[in-house]
């Protein structure tokens, strides 16, 4: 969806709806959502006690044990703790997917 499209559907919203209501609509679209600012928020208290490594390390180590780039990344709390998932671009084609302990930077399984 393009941005005139969103914004013409606002403007459509705000006039039906007699404008009540569509500054929250239009907040609620362009903003992240609530449950995603919290998870942020507890990835960034995760780092200041040092329960995960800061992605930049956790890059530069992986980068260097599988001889590639970093493609694409995402954190993720398991049971287990911490998890950096993170998709590797290999110098020879291959893309990998590696799970790494974000405490200690240790490649838990690649795929």
């Amino acid at each position: 969806m393009t941005r005139l499209t969103c914004i013409v559907l606002l403007l459509i919203t705000f006039s039906l709806t007699g404008g009540s209501h569509a500054p929250g609509a239009a907040l609620a679209i362009f903003s992240p959502s609530v449950h995603a600012m919290d998870e942020q928020d507890d990835v960034l208290d995760a780092i200041k006690r040092g329960d995960v490594m800061p992605y930049s390390k956790i890059k530069r180590i992986v980068e260097s044990k599988l001889d590639g780039v970093v493609v694409g990344q995402q954190i993720r709390r398991t049971n287990r703790g911490w998890q950096y998932d993170l998709r590797v671009r290999r110098k020879d084609g291959r893309v990998l997917m590696a799970t790494v302990n974000a405490r200690t930077g240790e490649i838990v399984r690649t795929r």
